[in-house]
């Protein structure tokens, strides 16, 4: 007898059992804001919040700033449940790329909803409340409330209503402009290159070399590990590292003149269409290596051979890096139409996440290690008198 495809093998699962009340709950809660953001109310919101913020500060940039600073600190939460729930998010999202068929991937993520699971359940609602935020910030800043009166509706009736004309939509920040600039020859690029690539080859030809002698080395174990993040962390982006520092070497900057950047947040503005594509950019590529790294961590844990690691962290790599590309070459052209009151919000959503790991994260990883320490703790505690107990009863 044949043995069952995993498509019917996956429709065979029973999904008569009841959901728990937390996913139930979960549910509804995401249908109960998708109805809220269909209404308006999401919109309202945030353009409540912005003018309410402009009243204090009388500055729109400045208001634009404050308004990610505070979806921030506003999602923390959202961010610490995330974080306890790791380890099933991360083992959920695998499953789901293991999955190469459409479809497939579709009626598993449908299953798991069904059987109540919960890291499936908040999975979706992490990504509908996420989206409606980014949707409803940027659309505060692509209505024309800068030239016309804005409507009084559109905020809630204890928002003081802003006086026009509108203060602070000139917004300034250093720079520093390039005057001068050297080619260094082709012939020092070359040999530049062919001694970092020949010290990297020697590195790894002494290790295999050595490998039997210095294998239970800690100290020789801790330097190979970090010489094996260096090469997974430019593994897939090595070409393009190339390609960028060559023509950095060929303009290499040799004097600058400081000058204030000023941008009007009701106009677009090319250098802020840049800049918003560059860190798009960063922010993909910096997502994707912290995504490869957990997955590369967890299939360190699960025996797998860092040959296999290195090769599967490199292609995602490559993945991240086509993504970071396509996705900023999109933000520069769509920025290029809009104001960029919408640019500097972004571009405040992107610095917040890339400094994410030093500031908000650093605070929530020592709450969630805490919080893990108390449990363990406690769990400890109570076993002994359980088998105690249970030893009684026998």
């Amino acid at each position: 007898m044949s043995a069952d495809s995993p498509l019917s093998q996956i429709r065979k699962i029973d999904t008569r059992r009841s959901a728990p009340f937390a996913t139930i709950f979960m549910i509804g809660l995401t249908l109960l804001i998708f109805y809220w953001f269909f209404r308006g109310g999401s919109f309202r919101l945030y353009a409540s919040i912005f003018f309410g913020l402009y009243f204090i500060t009388r500055q729109i940039w400045v208001s634009v700033l404050l308004i990610g600073i505070i979806q921030n600190i506003a999602f923390l939460p959202l961010h610490f449940i995330w974080l306890k729930m790791s380890t099933s998010m991360q083992s959920f999202e695998d499953e789901i790329d293991a999955i190469k068929a459409p479809e497939e991937q579709y009626i598993v993520f449908q299953q798991k909803v069904k059987k109540g699971d919960f890291a499936a359940s908040f999975y979706i609602f992490s990504f509908i409340v996420n989206a409606i935020a980014f949707f409803s910030a940027g659309r505060v800043f692509l209505i024309d409330f800068y030239t016309k009166n804005l409507d009084p509706k559109l905020i809630y009736s204890f928002i003081p209503y802003p006086e026009y004309p509108l203060q602070g939509e000139l917004f300034k920040f250093p720079f520093y402009k390039v005057t001068g600039t050297t080619a260094i020859n082709w012939q020092y690029i070359f040999f530049f290159w062919l001694s970092i690539t020949i010290f990297f080859a020697v590195l790894r030809l002494l290790w295999r070399f050595l490998k039997l002698f210095l294998s239970t080395n800690p100290s020789v174990l801790k330097f190979r590990i970090g010489y094996n993040r260096i090469l997974l962390a430019v593994g897939g982006v090595g070409l393009t590292i190339l390609i960028l520092s060559t023509i950095l070497l060929r303009h290499l900057p040799t004097q600058f003149s400081f000058t204030w950047l000023i941008v009007d947040l009701s106009h677009q503005n090319t250098p802020m269409n840049f800049i918003t594509a560059v860190g798009t950019f960063l922010t993909t590529l910096m997502a994707g290596y912290k995504h490869n790294s957990i997955a590369s961590t967890n299939l360190r844990q699960g025996g797998v051979s860092e040959e296999v690691i290195e090769k599967i962290f490199r292609d995602k790599m490559r993945q991240s890096l086509s993504n970071g590309l396509l996705l900023g070459a999109g933000a520069f052209f769509i920025t290029n139409q809009i104001p960029s009151a919408f640019e500097l919000s972004v571009a405040m959503f992107e610095l917040l996440y890339i400094i994410s790991p030093y500031t908000f994260d650093r605070f929530l990883v020592q709450v969630a290690n805490k919080s893990s320490t108390k449990t363990a703790v406690a769990t400890s505690e109570t076993a002994p008198a359980v088998t105690t107990e249970s030893s009684e009863k026998k």
